[in-house]
């Protein structure tokens, strides 16, 4: 017999048999499509978590130092030498200082209800800059303590939807709320280098924040930069020549490589829950040989005529081979296009994606081949091994 009509063979075996064929096939597809569900959703989480560390689209990535005082005294960690000489690195494509010396500083807080971290700049007087409605904040704020604010336009239009609503609206800062009294253009600055989005009262914010440190510079690095190896490079050189290195310490937490353990863990865990899920496919396999079993049992007499006109025990073995790895691999592909399925559609009320790739589908392919050869093989021996005298008798 030639391959093509081993082939065959196998194929019309099987629809002779429908029923019988898809009650086999529903535990091969139950098995993959859990398997594959389970990778997917596990990737996915893992992909979107590691995705944190990226600043851009482009896939630039953002690391931060923060200089810690050695005394409670409030020290500006990062000059503008310090910033030059970062600059000069050319793995380095964007420097965001928050420091007290030029009163710009980050922190958390909350505009109509919506969670922000904007950058703010403490004004310690009267201060107009980049206004473009509303007023400033004058110097009679400063004075009595006025808790007012000028915000950006892209700020009062997140919180607002437009700048006329913002103004005369509330901003909280730290768990202070300030009247916003005027709209900034978005291209704000202080300085050379220190864009901001919110600009409030220095003694009204101090008052309420006595324990605000603003001391941490946020690197922005090209996209396949080792960014965890070259921010370390750059915080043993602000601890070595850094213009606070002796009043202090400049620290670096390497986030990627907590997040690298966690998605290790990640992976772990994913990995062994579809072991679990595995011992569906050995379960499912058992059905597939007890299947093949029966099929050899029934069609003894189909067997000896294949003998009878010179089939030999090879053919007759890959006949019946064939036909359980075709009924697996059928079941595989079924399960895996179920799989993705399942976990497209649960992906859509998570806060991440799904992750498919063609591993996963190489995954279904393999497993279904193989739980196929391996339960397969036995039947497949018993139906090439039977004695053609003893059939004819």
């Amino acid at each position: 017999m030639q391959i093509r009509e081993l082939f065959v063979s196998a194929f019309r075996s099987l629809l002779s048999n429908k029923r019988r064929s898809i009650l086999t096939m529903i535990g091969i597809i139950i098995g993959i499509a859990s398997v594959i569900t389970i990778l997917a959703l596990g990737d996915g989480a893992r992909v979107a978590m590691m995705k944190n560390l990226q600043a851009s689209s482009s896939g630039q990535q953002s690391t931060e130092i923060t200089f810690a005082p050695k005394d409670e005294s409030k020290v500006a960690g990062f000059s503008d030498d310090d910033l030059n000489r970062i600059r000069e690195n050319n793995k380095v494509s964007h420097v965001s200082v928050q420091s007290d010396d030029h009163g710009i500083l980050s922190t958390e807080g909350l505009v109509n209800g919506k969670t922000i971290s904007p950058v703010v700049y403490l004004s310690q007087s009267a201060n107009n800059d980049h206004l473009i409605s509303g007023h400033g904040i004058s110097k009679r704020d400063s004075l009595v303590s006025n808790p007012v604010a000028l915000v950006s336009q892209s700020m009062a239009k997140r919180g607002y939807q437009s700048a006329n609503n913002a103004l005369n609206a509330g901003i909280e800062l730290n768990g202070t709320t300030y009247t916003i009294v005027g709209i900034i253009s978005n291209d704000a600055m202080r300085g050379s280098y220190n864009n901001y989005d919110v600009v409030v009262p220095r003694q009204v914010f101090e008052a309420n924040n006595a324990n605000i440190s603003a001391n941490t510079l946020k690197l922005t690095f090209a996209a396949g930069v080792n960014v965890s190896k070259e921010t370390q490079k750059i915080t043993d050189q602000l601890n070595s020549t850094g213009s606070q290195h002796n009043a202090g310490n400049y620290q670096f937490y390497d986030m990627a490589a907590m997040l690298k353990g966690v998605s290790a863990v990640i992976k772990g865990i994913t990995y062994f829950i579809v072991a679990v899920a595995g011992i569906s496919l050995f379960i499912a396999g058992i059905g597939v040989m007890n299947m093949m079993y029966i099929a050899v049992s029934e069609r003894t007499q189909e067997i000896g005529i294949r003998m009878a006109v010179g089939a030999s025990q090879q053919q007759i073995l890959w006949q019946f081979l064939i036909e359980a790895v075709m009924l697996t691999l059928s079941g595989g592909m079924i399960g895996h296009l179920a799989g993705l399925g399942i976990a497209m559609g649960v992906s859509a009320f998570l806060p991440f994606k799904a992750s498919v790739s063609i591993s996963t589908f190489l995954l279904a392919f393999g497993t279904s081949t193989i739980v196929g050869l391996v339960f397969g093989i036995l039947p497949a021996k018993t139906a090439s091994n039977k004695n053609l005298i003893d059939i004819l008798r």
